[in-house]
């Protein structure tokens, strides 16, 4: 939820009604400006099947989601991810092993390495496998 500033008022994505004032209604990710009546109403998740109100909900690929399951749905679609690791934790064995194991599904391990201007921390780089298999065909 944010809030817009604009030099005209909006009116309600769902039920057309116009602001008093410019800037008034947040925003909706999905679903666009709202008044707060219709900000307050109950949706439920498409995922998880709980209730949130619409402004603590978003519309994301025609499904309503609560924001755990809308964040959720943005990391399928992220092409590269860095997972950090921490020698103080784990030995460097074990940091290799991770690496492995706690690879994200679908994504393919491209490097694992010392993280920038540090000397006990690693990072695992992980590559969606599709587009790792494309580049390398």
């Amino acid at each position: 939820m944010q809030h817009l500033s604009s030099k005209k008022p909006a009116k309600c994505a769902v039920c057309g009604k116009e602001e008093s004032t410019p800037g008034t209604f947040p925003q909706v990710i999905g679903v666009g400006r709202v008044c707060m009546n219709c900000g307050m109403e109950k949706v439920v998740c498409e995922v998880c099947g709980e209730q949130v109100k619409r402004l603590t909900s978003s519309r994301f690929q025609g499904k309503n989601l609560c924001l755990k399951d809308h964040m959720k749905e943005i990391e399928k679609y992220r092409q590269h991810i860095v997972k950090n690791f921490d020698e103080d934790r784990n030995s460097l064995q074990e940091i290799f092993g991770l690496a492995l194991s706690e690879q994200p599904e679908g994504y393919t391990l491209l490097a694992l390495r010392r993280a920038r201007n540090s000397t006990h921390s690693w990072e695992a780089e992980y590559e969606k496998s599709e587009l790792f298999q494309t580049r390398c065909s």
